[in-house]
């Protein structure tokens, strides 16, 4: 066993406060990392709510837009009635 003199134990301070700050500022760049992943994802699911409002108020106003065309009786035109022949020719 050896006898650790002070120049060795100054060392081994030195070194474990390097390796703790070195920790430190990988720990704190990660979290950010996460911060702005979690920011986007917060944004898309705003976003995608957004859409999703828009797409079910386009879809409301087009089935009543259809159905006002139905029951108003305007609906599209009507095609002009077929002209039958008074008189239809008979084979014998």
């Amino acid at each position: 066993m050896s006898i650790e003199t002070p120049k060795d134990i100054d060392r081994v301070a030195i070194e474990e406060h390097a390796q703790r700050m070195v920790e430190q500022t990988a720990l704190r760049k990660v979290r950010k990392a996460l911060e702005r992943i979690g920011q986007a994802e917060i944004a898309e699911r705003r976003i995608l709510r957004k859409v999703l409002i828009v797409c079910a108020v386009l879809a409301v106003l087009g089935v009543g837009f259809v159905c006002w065309l139905i029951f108003s009786g305007r609906g599209l035109p009507k095609p002009p009635p077929l002209k039958v022949p008074g008189v239809l020719q008979q084979k014998q």
